[in-house]
């Protein structure tokens, strides 16, 4: 996205096709996210880039090597730094200032760590990291997150410099052409490349689009180009024409043909990358053709000029206008790109060019290196600072939460009171506040033990409790169940138990009937289960899938399994979702919580209640104390706030469970504990991650 020439515009020689295929790139990226429907496919722009960006910086360097016969990383690295900091610091600190205005309190933390990681470019794994995170994917779009072609981009930038400067000294140490030894290691870099990318996009996509091992063979495919220029300025007229319209036509179709449902980048990412190749071929010779003569046009490089800026620009306000008035129509997105292009124009002739050819920087590279550097630094230190001074959660809960539903703390069960409406708070502050519900987890997620989707075998490693103990209580389904984890914790410790989990996202506790990871990791649970010399004390089950025959035949199995062999089980029904955010919605409505309420599906709780009943295993209800009027849920009870991500409950709403979950698994006789000697204030404080 970049044009490596260190010289001003004027006194360059400019490509004028590149200028019109740049044009082409960012206007496809830019009328995707902009939501024109007759370009499902215009993410392939970003791929488009990527040859360009690998031929342009692949050329100069080559051109160094043959002039000086080696590669000054120190000026290279300088005009990188000229070239890109400037225009993508000053759209980091805008969308920082505006999206800490506009994007929810929730949203906050991730826009800084997006901040951070678009800084030091290396957002790209930040947001591979965040694609793999079950609890993640209710989070909002970043508006920062096209920073990541940028930081890919930005890594092949340190890596190949260095690579080329390898190959020059393995060169000159046995005789060998300088040019010759890097193309085979670009070569073989690119086919490495081109290899993982097909399996990872096969095994891992969410990860697969954004790493940079999957994105390296499209910088390579335009940097083999380079090295083939002497030969490419050779081929006849015809051959160019035709060259460029079909390299033109594999472009557009990808754009026009292609959409979100195709796994990228892998195999198909071939189609706009030799396309690109393609088109900077035929042009190499200078011949006149019409592929040429299009992407040639003044206006194709005025906008081929401004595309690093459009692609800066656009995306932040679309992120954030959307945030701020909800979804767009046509009109206002149409502003926005005209927007994108009249800021991208002033930071280009405002910002860009008098950094990128100020002189005094250009004459003097460290100085052009320590400037940047103190930018970013700049931008690190007011992200950190917003980092530091957020608040965070309390280790103790001060508030009631669902203890505030009962009539008779003294009494012997609980009951809720016939009117809860007391309970439900309408306004005041939250434990944990909505900004900080969905890092209310519970902490075994910060030992790995959730178990990505995808992954088959269970680890037989996630003991809390008393480890050593030689009672053991074991959690055996998805984050649904692990939701409960503190409040299982907790009663471990009192009790003694040794407390193994066997959590898996969106898998339930079956052996047959879901995903073929979730029937392979339960049948895995089960064997170990019944293979252990001293069986379990208990079995704690619950999911939050939906009903259907044939999971429900599988976890009915599953549990009359364990059942048989003298195993006792017990379900916890699955509560209800809000069908929103619901932290969103407390922070929208901070003075009247009420408006957030919800009429919970009876549906919910279907399939795990079924499968106690057909299994004839015990049900643990805890249900009323999470919604005590099915017609009016509250987000918010006691001075609590009841949800997270999804029909997640926060953590500290689960802690605050405790006594209830103990209570009723005392009444089941699974507990030394007597029931009346389990009081209300026994919420255990927040374990440390």
């Amino acid at each position: 996205m970049t044009s490596p020439s260190p010289t001003p515009p004027s006194h360059r020689p400019v490509r004028r096709d590149i200028e019109g295929l740049r044009a082409v790139a960012v206007g496809t990226v830019l009328l995707y996210h902009l939501h024109v429907p007759w370009f499902p496919g215009g993410f392939a722009g970003v791929d488009v880039f990527f040859v360009i960006s690998g031929f342009l910086i692949t050329s100069l360097l080559l051109r160094e090597v043959a002039r000086t016969g080696t590669v000054s990383l120190l000026e290279f690295y300088a005009r990188r730094a000229r070239r890109l900091l400037p225009a993508a610091s000053v759209v980091i600190a805008f969308t920082l200032a505006a999206g800490w205005l506009v994007l929810p309190g929730s949203e906050r933390t991730n826009l800084l760590s997006d901040v951070l990681g678009s800084t030091l470019y290396v957002v790209n794994w930040v947001l591979a990291a965040r694609s793999v995170d079950y609890l993640a994917q209710d989070a909002g779009v970043s508006p920062l997150q096209h920073y990541w072609s940028l930081s890919v981009e930005e890594q092949f930038y340190i890596i190949w410099p260095v690579l080329i400067l390898l190959a020059v000294t393995l060169a000159a140490r046995y005789r060998l052409r300088p040019r010759r030894v890097a193309l085979l290691l670009l070569a073989g870099l690119g086919a490495a490349s081109l290899v993982w990318s097909v399996l990872e996009t096969r095994a891992n996509p969410a990860t697969a689009y954004f790493v940079t091992t999957t994105r390296l063979w499209e910088l390579a495919a335009g940097a083999v180009l380079a090295f083939l220029v002497p030969r490419l300025t050779r081929i006849p007229r015809w051959l160019s024409q035709a060259g460029v319209l079909l390299g033109l036509a594999m472009i557009g179709y990808a754009v026009v043909a292609l959409d979100a449902s195709t796994p990228w980048p892998g195999s198909a990412a071939l189609l706009p990358v030799l396309g690109s190749v393609l088109v900077i071929a035929a042009g190499t010779p200078g011949h006149r053709t019409l592929g040429g003569s299009v992407l040639s046009v003044p206006v194709m490089v005025w906008v081929g000029g401004l595309s690093y800026a459009i692609y800066l620009w656009h995306w932040p306000l679309v992120v954030l206008a959307e945030a701020r008035w909800g979804s767009l129509g046509v009109p206002a997105l149409l502003l926005l790109g005209v927007l994108s292009v009249g800021l991208a124009w002033a930071t280009k002739h405002l910002v860009e060019d008098p950094v990128r050819y100020q002189r005094r920087l250009a004459a003097r590279p460290a100085l052009s290196l320590a400037a940047g550097g103190t930018t970013m630094a700049v931008i690190c230190a007011v992200a950190l600072a917003g980092w530091v001074t957020r608040p965070s959660l309390p280790s103790t809960v001060t508030s009631p939460g669902p203890a505030a539903l009962v009539v008779d703390a003294d009494a012997t069960p609980w009951q809720p009171l016939e009117d809860p409406a007391p309970a439900y708070p309408s306004e005041g502050e939250l434990q944990p506040l909505p900004e900080l519900a969905t890092e209310d987890v519970p902490p075994y997620y910060d030992d790995g033990c959730q178990i990505a989707s995808g992954e088959p075998d269970p680890r037989q490693d996630c003991v809390y409790g008393v480890p050593g103990s030689q009672t053991e209580v074991v959690l055996w389904g998805d984050s649904k169940l692990g939701q409960y984890f503190s409040a299982f914790e907790g009663i471990a410790q009192q009790e003694g138990w040794r407390l193994t989990t066997y959590l898996k996202s969106a898998c339930a506790a079956t052996v047959s009937g879901g995903e073929e990871d979730c029937n392979q990791f339960g049948r895995t649970v089960v064997d170990s289960l019944l293979e252990r010399e001293q069986k379990p004390h208990l079995v704690v089950v619950s999911f939050g899938a939906t009903a259907r025959p044939a999971l429900h035949e599988g976890s009915t199995a599953a549990l009359a399994e364990l059942r048989a062999a003298g195993i006792p089980v017990v379900v916890i029904p699955n509560n209800a979702h809000p069908g929103q955010e619901a932290y969103e919605c407390a922070a929208e409505h901070a003075d009247d919580l009420r408006a957030c309420d919800f009429r919970a599906n009876p549906e919910a709780a279907e399939l795990t209640t079924e499968v106690a009943q057909d299994a004839q295993v015990p049900v643990l209800d805890v249900l009323p104390w999470i919604c005590t009027d099915p017609a009016r849920c509250p987000v918010a009870m006691g001075g609590q706030l009841v949800y997270r991500q999804g029909s997640h409950i926060t953590d500290t709403f689960a802690r605050s469970l405790t006594p209830f979950i103990y209570r009723e698994l005392s009444a089941l006789g699974l507990t030394a504990a007597e029931a009346e000697d389990i009081e209300l204030h026994e919420v255990p404080v927040r374990a440390a991650g």
